[in-house]
């Protein structure tokens, strides 16, 4: 098979492996929010961290550390050296959940590779290191760049007056100037 071939099938059932885990994981757990307690599982963080890490607006952050610390599994404190923001940290209760959720997760996983030879899950997965490496590296170039200002595009478009009307001249449901 051609290599272009190869890739596009790679690619292929790539994106269809992530998928039927995105939808198998959202049926079991909120998985940002997973996201989130894994990272401030490490220690803790700015949500402007948490946000960049896991390429997360900074409102879905804010709503996923609230519900975490709603839970009891994180708690949220003040920078002590920056009074503009706060630090996210992982509970005793948040750890025994992410522990209880990657449990979970691990015997899902297992069952599904459950008759595969071990020399087969070895080399799957020091080709998925790799594969996840040189993403890191190179993949994330290909990324759609950030439009500028990071509005939504329909601000950016420059309002258009109908043909019959002089520019400048206020449309009839504006009122007058």
């Amino acid at each position: 098979m051609e290599r272009t071939n190869v890739v596009r099938e790679l690619n292929r059932a790539t994106f269809v492996l992530v998928s039927e885990a995105q939808r198998g994981m959202a049926k079991a757990f909120d998985a940002p929010r997973v996201g989130v307690l894994r990272m401030v599982a490490d220690g803790p963080l700015r949500p402007s961290e948490i946000g960049e890490r896991l390429d997360m607006a900074p409102s879905s952050v804010t709503r996923h550390v609230q519900a975490l610390e709603d839970a009891g599994h994180v708690t949220v404190e003040a920078d002590p050296f920056d009074a503009r923001t706060c630090l996210v940290e992982v509970t005793e209760d948040g750890t025994e959940e992410l522990d209880r959720l990657e449990s979970l997760g691990l015997a899902a996983f297992e069952q599904v590779v459950a008759d595969w030879d071990a020399d087969d899950l070895v080399t799957l997965t020091r080709l998925l290191a790799r594969l996840t490496r040189d993403w890191a590296e190179r993949g994330t170039a290909a990324r759609r760049p950030a439009r500028p200002g990071k509005a939504p595009r329909w601000r950016f478009r420059p309002r258009e007056q109908p043909a019959h009307q002089p520019a400048g001249q206020p449309h009839e449901h504006e009122g007058k100037p």
